[in-house]
């Protein structure tokens, strides 16, 4: 989900353009930026990747140069009228979605006058510009920068820290649930838990976590531990959270099952049913804005428990997704990951961790 979409002509204004997203990295992360067909895969449907990424930005750089208006293609036809032409659809999406659209001026252009645009993209010409000038160009954008952090939203998921009296009741709860845990005789798991002199995992983090990670299952370590995510598959964990300038006490780790299975087997429908009621009681306490499911069986359980039409989805085309949602308490965004562990079988998967990792920024 990028926050800034930047719209521009290569003839025109690339040089311009490359400057511009040099000096937005030092203050936006890459992922934030949208620029054009740049970041369209190829085979992908490019009015439908277009379309997605404007609809998801708050605001629009529309870059206009000296030759905007008058670029051509090789049969001398002005690409602005091109019925595929990438820059006039982007403005359309823009200005369709209401966008805030920001004409960049650079080279010593002006806004166009309406006679010189197409129909559906008119209105740009109502839209006050904003002028970077070679002599002035650090401070001018400098100066966009200031205008742009005033404008961007705040994320309606983000949560205030709570006051101190909410941290101790929310402390408080989750030291019941636990209590509750540990007492429940009549768990799937309970008497292999006491053979095996395991604790069961609650969990740990903060108990007003704006974004909470939900994996499957807890491994030996865990359960020796009482902690989850320690082993190899928490190291992954680690490092992905490091990568976004988040530690483990900044967000709360559980998972679905909260004790340890047989011979580290998946978990069960009747372990599912019967300690997703733990994981409700724990999701009502600390309300996350964020719920990040981590592997299939957590997916399908909190997918299934929201009654989303994903529910039905594979991790393989879900993960990464931001799936909005209500909760009793207010919005809810739920994200579809894969497991740490199966980074660790299958390395090439690092790199989609890590970017799915990456849209978790938003919410900071």
């Amino acid at each position: 989900m990028s926050r800034i979409f930047i719209n521009y002509r290569r003839q025109d204004t690339e040089g311009y353009v490359g400057r511009l997203y040099d000096h937005l990295l030092k203050e936006f992360k890459p992922h934030e930026i949208f620029m054009d067909v740049q970041n369209i895969k190829p085979g992908g449907d490019f009015v439908q990747a277009l379309e997605d990424a404007v609809s998801e930005c708050d605001i629009f750089l529309a870059v206009i140069g000296p030759h905007w208006l008058t670029v051509t293609n090789d049969a001398g036809e002005r690409r602005l009228d091109e019925w595929n032409d990438y820059v006039r659809i982007e403005i359309e999406l823009a200005l369709q979605y209401e966008k805030i659209v920001i004409p960049v001026l650079v080279g010593g252009a002006n806004v166009p006058a309406p006679v010189h645009l197409p129909d559906s993209i008119k209105n740009l010409s109502r839209r006050n510009g904003l002028t970077l000038t070679h002599t002035r160009f650090g401070t001018d954008v400098e100066d966009l920068i200031n205008f742009l952090r005033d404008m961007l939203p705040t994320h309606p998921t983000f949560k205030r820290k709570a006051d101190p009296a909410v941290i101790a009741e929310k402390t408080a709860k989750l030291k019941e649930v636990r209590q509750d845990l540990i007492n429940a005789k009549d768990s799937p798991l309970y008497d292999y838990r006491v053979a095996q002199r395991y604790y069961p995992v609650l969990g740990e983090g903060n108990v007003d976590a704006n974004i909470m990670f939900v994996g499957e299952s807890p491994g030996e370590k865990e359960a020796v531990s009482g902690k989850p995510f320690i082993g190899p598959s928490g190291e992954i964990l680690d490092e992905m959270l490091a990568g976004i300038d988040l530690k483990r006490e900044d967000v709360f780790i559980t998972n679905i099952v909260l004790d340890r299975a047989p011979e580290n087997r998946d978990p069960n429908k009747v372990e599912l049913e019967y300690y997703g009621k733990y994981l409700d009681r724990m999701i009502d306490i600390i309300q996350p804005r964020v719920i990040v499911t981590l592997g299939r069986f957590a997916m399908y359980y909190i997918l299934r428990k929201f009654d989303l039409p994903e529910k039905k989805g594979t991790i393989t085309k879900q993960h990464g997704m931001l799936i909005k949602t209500e909760a009793h308490y207010g919005d809810l965004h739920i994200m579809p990951m894969y497991h740490p562990a199966f980074v660790l079988y299958t390395a090439s998967k690092k790199e989609v961790l890590q970017a799915d990792f990456e849209k978790l920024t938003i919410f900071i």
